[in-house]
């Protein structure tokens, strides 16, 4: 237990401190931004470029993790899906925002930092698989199962307040995006420089260390001070299903499948802890693109976060950290 305090408590105090410098005004909304702008485009992808070009994978095979996480992704959102349509009697997009709600987990701002201080930067390793082929995966499929889900609203007479964009051009949209998003960059980058064999040493070695040394830290007080633009503005009940497939579902299912095609110890904990973090910003920058469940996806963002503190705290209990 002493063992998992050690873990949580600094990382939601960091949440909790962001949280109450933005709440009483102490720094700016505007601040908040500029350090999350600055986490995702500097500290984050230098960390990911800095580990990958100098971690060693051995023999393990990435394709059992991705196909442990994805399962306990595809069941998840699936589940979501249809629990708004069944429950709530949303319309499609909204169905398909309470998907990603309950799979799009928050790799960047929660599950690097986590797996930092419960592992190490070893425990960068399964994460850094699973981010690799995770933005691509999560936006392609995100898109364009809400652009279908916009033609389906239509279809039945739904009210929308975008037209469908055709289909070539949201690949070419979603392709670009990919391409200068700079987590996608720093990927590449690292795995590139690290095919050609290339040394990490000197000034180089130590500017990215501590940029990257940055990326926790600032990640989490950040994410504290985005919370207070989420407040509690939709179905609560809705919401917290949503939650509870993000936080128990998800992880649960990965746990299972990372067990069954036996995936290493260290791969396991961190596709799990993984798994288990709260939902991502992702899935409300997505609802207010296509004006469908905006309320649910910020409601659940902030429930699931909230929580968080205490399922991480059973999850890192289970997998015995």
């Amino acid at each position: 237990m002493h063992t998992i305090l050690a873990i949580i408590v600094p990382i939601f105090s960091m949440i909790a401190l962001g949280y109450a410098a933005a709440r009483v005004g102490l720094l700016s909304e505007a601040v908040g931004d500029g350090l999350a702008h600055f986490v995702f485009v500097i500290a984050v992808p230098v960390l990911l470029f800095r580990t990958l070009a100098t971690m060693s994978f051995g023999d393990a095979n990435p394709v059992l993790l991705w196909l442990s996480y994805f399962s306990g992704v595809a069941i998840t959102w699936t589940l979501g899906t249809l629990a708004i349509g069944k429950f709530a009697k949303a319309d499609h997009r909204t169905g398909v925002i309470a998907g990603i709600s309950s799979s799009f987990a928050n790799t960047v701002f929660v599950a690097i930092p986590t797996l930092q201080r419960a592992f190490g930067d070893a425990g960068l390793e399964p994460l850094l698989i699973i981010i690799s082929i995770h933005l691509p995966v999560m936006m392609i499929a995100s898109t364009l199962l809400i652009e279908r889900a916009a033609a389906l609203d239509v279809a039945v007479g739904a009210e929308i307040a975008r037209e469908p964009v055709p289909l070539m051009r949201t690949l070419q949209r979603m392709a670009r995006n990919l391409l200068t998003n700079p987590i996608v960059v720093g990927i590449l980058t690292g795995v590139c420089w690290h095919g050609l064999g290339l040394p990490l040493t000197g000034a180089l070695d130590e500017v990215t260390r501590l940029l990257g040394g940055t990326a926790g830290g600032l990640a989490l007080f950040s994410l504290g001070m985005s919370l207070t633009r989420y407040g509690l503005r939709g179905d609560i009940i809705a919401s917290s299903l949503i939650a509870l497939l993000s936080l128990i579902v998800m992880p649960l299912c990965v746990w299972l499948f990372a067990r069954e095609l036996g995936l290493p110890p260290l791969w396991l904990k961190g596709a799990v802890l993984t798994a288990a973090a709260p939902a991502g910003i992702n899935a409300y920058l997505f609802a207010t693109y296509f004006k469908a469940g905006e309320k649910l996806a910020a409601t659940t963002i902030l429930i699931s976060t909230v929580a968080s503190v205490v399922t991480l705290s059973l999850w890192l209990k289970i997998l015995g950290v």
